[in-house]
């Protein structure tokens, strides 16, 4: 036991200062290039949402509409995880368990939509209840 409390204090702040420098690496202004919900391509509905990310808060904006909120990340896990928590607009309240991956510029982002469940790949299927978008960066 106490050397699993010893390993946690040796590794632990390594793995903050990982997420931390994680959540610098999405920190931009993302817009939507892809979209699907339960296997269902959707690219449509979601071209407009543009979604920025910097330290640590997420703004969500279509049209006049707004959602805010936070963005916590854990890069030592594979796939990489995100939860993503509202704290105004339509999703106050809501914990979205998400996995991630980030190459370049662009973000793929896996939602748990039963707020409850986080997905396990970066994809869909029919009533698997995810929302898988791929974003691009905007520049």
């Amino acid at each position: 036991m106490r050397s699993a409390f010893v390993l946690f204090l040796l590794f632990a702040p390594t793995a903050i200062a990982d997420d931390k420098s994680e959540l610098k690496a999405l920190a931009g202004k993302w817009q939507v290039s892809d979209a699907e919900i339960d296997g269902k391509k959707v690219t449509e509905t979601f071209k407009d949402v543009v979604l920025t990310i910097e330290n640590g808060n997420y703004t969500v904006k279509v049209g006049t509409m707004e959602d805010k909120g936070t963005v916590s990340v854990s890069s030592a896990k594979k796939p990489k995880s995100m939860d993503v928590t509202g704290t105004e607009g339509v999703n106050r309240g809501k914990t979205f368990p998400c996995i991630y991956e980030l190459k370049d510029d662009t973000l793929t982002i896996c939602y748990g939509l039963d707020f409850a469940t986080r997905p396990a790949e970066l994809k869909t299927s029919e009533k698997s209840n995810r929302l898988l978008i791929v974003y691009k960066r905007k520049k």
